[in-house]
């Protein structure tokens, strides 16, 4: 079993540095086919044989900050060389490097800390996932910023509302989303002031989020920062966050799914919305004669949305919530085509990973009461009068 792991092991570095190399050698490099070929083909057989001495010589911390390098190279090529940023093949290379020792320095003690506390799981393939998941997501999040930089105005759609409304705004969806997580903790201990410690660090980056985005609307109403340079932070900023907490959410729901069906409900949850989200796009034409199923969107995301919630809030009911869950993802598919087919087939797999949950908790929680009610009964005294 050890040897099956490590043959895996060393076929997904090859596979992260097949990827890595060729892009390197092929673009970055410029030195086209062949220079991505025997980027691959070197980068591939050096990780390799990092791996496999590494694991004989017993150096699990060196094997274990290798690997999170090798993954953290091509997402930060990727954001440092796009044109929105305009650092080219300089801030392709930096970028890389830079991302390499924060993987290896930074996020490897954060996870492992994680791990020790049950609060993130490494599952089999974990080095290859997040790097497939960060790196696609890092290459389309940099497209979708620059296909909405090219559609909007910022400077005129920050203007459009009056700037204390629009930081009343922003500053009540972040306390909204603190709130929520805050309210999420206290159903786990007794007081409020037990959770409000417990999430210190959500109140701090909540603040700090807040404070970052009121600075950056105000700077582009009085014009202090223009849109070519918003642009370039919204490419650095919000494919590097997505390509990194995207792939790791995995691990995290994961360590929380033993206790509620977390992984399936926000499978369901995102499909829902998505159906949701497809519905909202053709309201206008609902009240026009022979809409007929235009209404399926509305409806069934709806209840997707609210049977996610419920999953969440009452895990006991899983097999009910998850089924119904599959059959209104099945349903949306005739008049919301499924909120554009992804949405139905996340809901479909939300509902299904929600009915086959079995929590561990639950079970532990029936098995120390059916174990309970004979010691509580056998414990009273003899002598003892009841009525």
């Amino acid at each position: 079993m050890a040897k099956l792991g490590l043959i895996f092991d060393a076929l997904a570095m090859a596979i992260i540095g097949l990827l890595t190399g060729a892009f390197v050698g092929g673009l970055v490099l410029g030195a086209g086919m062949p220079g991505g070929i025997a980027g691959g083909i070197m980068a591939a057989a050096l990780l390799v044989l990092f791996t496999l001495t590494f694991h004989f010589l017993e150096w699990d911390v060196a094997n274990r900050k290798v690997k999170y390098a090798s993954i953290g190279i091509l997402p930060g090529v990727l954001i440092g060389g796009t044109q929105l940023i305009g650092l080219g093949i300089p801030g392709a290379v930096i970028f890389g490097m830079v991302n390499a020792i924060i993987f290896a320095a930074i996020l490897d003690p954060i996870i492992q800390n994680l791990v020790k506390k049950e609060r993130y799981v490494l599952y089999p393939g974990h080095y290859l996932f997040v790097f497939l998941l960060g790196t696609i997501s890092a290459f389309l999040t940099i497209q979708i910023v620059g296909i909405t930089s090219r559609m909007v105005d910022f400077e005129m759609a920050v203007s459009a509302l009056p700037l204390a409304m629009t930081n009343i705004i922003v500053f009540g969806t972040v306390l909204i989303v603190y709130f929520i997580g805050l309210a999420v903790k206290k159903r786990q201990l007794e007081s409020w002031r037990m959770a409000f410690k417990a999430r210190w660090l959500l109140l701090t980056l909540s603040a700090g989020l807040g404070i970052a985005l009121v600075g950056v609307i105000t700077s582009v109403h009085y014009g202090i920062v223009v849109s070519e340079a918003l642009v370039a932070g919204a490419a650095f900023v919000l494919p590097y966050g997505i390509a990194l907490l995207l792939p790791l959410s995995f691990g995290y729901l994961a360590a929380q799914n033993s206790n509620r069906p977390v992984m399936g409900s926000v499978f369901s949850l995102v499909g829902g919305l998505a159906v949701l989200a497809f519905g909202i796009s053709v309201a206008p034409m609902l009240l026009l004669p022979g809409s007929g199923l235009m209404w399926a969107g509305l409806i069934f995301g709806l209840f997707m949305v609210m049977l996610s919630f419920v999953s969440l809030t009452k895990p006991e009911m899983n097999v009910f919530t998850g089924s119904s869950i599959i059959i209104f993802s099945i349903l949306s598919f005739i008049g919301a085509a499924g909120g554009l087919i992804i949405g139905g087939l996340l809901g479909i797999a939300g509902g299904v990973l929600i009915a086959a949950w079995d929590g561990s908790v639950s079970k532990e929680d029936d098995h120390d009461e059916m174990e309970g009610g004979p010691k509580d009964i056998s414990s009273a005294s003899p002598n003892t009068v009841s009525g």
